[in-house]
């Protein structure tokens, strides 16, 4: 008996031998579709709503929108009759960046301001508006080194040696001890008056001369007492002239002075200083200078007078009597001179403290001890100490301001 053999060809074009297997069914697809488009609503997402207790919407049902929900796309309000992108509102830290881009951080010291936030001053009331963010400082401030007991004792060597002049004078005959004695007090009392009447132009010579800090980022030299020269950028407050309304200072002044009794005599004025930033020009190195909050400071920054007034030109100066007014200062017929000081955004200064770190944030805090120029025989001056951090102007301002 012979087998017939058969044969079928593949789809692949090859041939085989036997008979071509049956089709096989395939079973019907029950149930499933495809997965809808949920636009991040987790309400059209089917079992995922239920796990989170969120009733299911229908497809084609009208959804009403959640105001809590952070998902889906972001909402954009219909855009007004110009052209052009919708603005997006942003909430949290990133709103809250200064126009620098720079957020002010590090450890808190205590202060009665809100140095986070950042007003813009107003023209009348700086101080106010500024809070407790901000110091008023000292300027041209300076101390002798000598201490108190130390000068009494010398007052004491003096009149010993007075008494003992004239005794000798009186019993011997003599006069050359008490003259001796009076010679020496005459050479210490001038050298007292040269070092009272130009002490504050040695101590800002003194310290414009101080060599700057050599900076190695790789180690930096913490807890010493460092100056840094560079350029510098507002912090989270930035500050304002109070009469020009000069933006974006890390320091301004406005005095006013009133010449009477053949003298100038400082009648009013307004010093404040903030946090701020400055840079290291070798190293790229940024500091925050933590000036604000009542720091103690001392600051050697050089004003230029902005109008001088007197009873002739009085009339043609309305915006100074406005200015006067807004202060609550008498105009009176003496001459007056204004001058504004500052140190703007963008330029050169100096400042000496103590360097500090926390985390990843380089500090320059005040000092805690004060700070002396010590003895400076060949000038004939004797010591001369300044407290908090020292901070100096640049006496020839850079004419270009630098982007930052």
């Amino acid at each position: 008996m012979s087998v017939r053999r058969t044969t079928h060809q593949l789809g692949s074009g090859m041939i085989v031998s036997g008979p071509p297997e049956p089709p096989k069914e395939r079973a019907p697809a029950v149930g499933l579709r495809a997965a809808p488009y949920t636009g991040g609503d987790v309400r059209k997402s089917g079992e995922l709503g239920k796990m989170f207790d969120i009733p299911a919407v229908e497809p084609g049902a009208p959804s009403r929108p959640v105001s809590k929900s952070h998902s889906g796309p972001l909402a954009r309000s219909a855009p007004s009759s110009g052209s052009g992108p919708v603005p997006r509102k942003t909430s949290g830290p990133l709103a809250q960046i200064p126009p620098t881009g720079l957020i002010t951080s590090g450890p808190a010291r205590s202060s009665g301001g809100q140095p986070e936030q950042s007003p813009r001053p107003a023209r009348k009331n700086k101080g106010e508006a500024y809070g407790g963010a901000v110091t008023a400082p000292e300027e041209e401030a300076f101390a002798f080194g000598v201490s108190r007991v130390w000068r009494w004792v010398l007052v004491g060597v003096f009149v010993a040696g007075l008494a003992a002049g004239a005794f000798v004078w009186v019993a011997v005959g003599r006069p050359e001890i008490l003259i001796g004695v009076a010679a020496l007090m005459a050479a210490v009392g001038v050298l007292a008056v040269w070092n009272w009447s130009m002490g504050r132009k040695e101590v800002e010579r003194f310290w414009r001369c101080y060599p700057n800090t050599s900076i190695d980022s790789r180690n930096l030299p913490i807890g010493k007492f460092v100056k840094i020269t560079g350029h510098v950028t507002c912090g989270s407050i930035p500050l304002e002239s109070s009469y020009r309304n000069i933006s974006r200072c890390i320091y301004a002044s406005t005095e006013l002075y009133e010449y009477k009794h053949f003298t100038w005599g400082l009648k009013y004025a307004e010093r404040y200083v903030a946090d701020f930033y400055i840079s290291d020009p070798d190293t790229g190195t940024r500091f925050l200078v933590r000036a604000g909050n009542g720091a103690r400071v001392t600051s050697f920054v050089k004003p230029s007078t902005v109008m001088e007034i007197n009873k002739d030109n009085k009339e043609l100066s309305p915006d100074f009597l406005s200015w006067l007014t807004e202060h609550n200062i008498t105009s009176g017929s003496h001459i007056m001179r204004l001058k504004e000081g500052y140190i703007k955004e963008g330029n050169t200064a100096s400042v000496m403290g103590i360097l500090r770190k926390h985390e990843n944030l380089i500090m320059i805090d005040p000092p805690a001890d004060i700070v002396s120029t010590g003895c400076q025989w060949r000038r004939f001056f004797f010591p001369m100490s300044v407290e908090g951090l020292i901070l100096l102007g640049d006496e020839r301002p850079d004419e270009v301001v630098y982007q930052v």
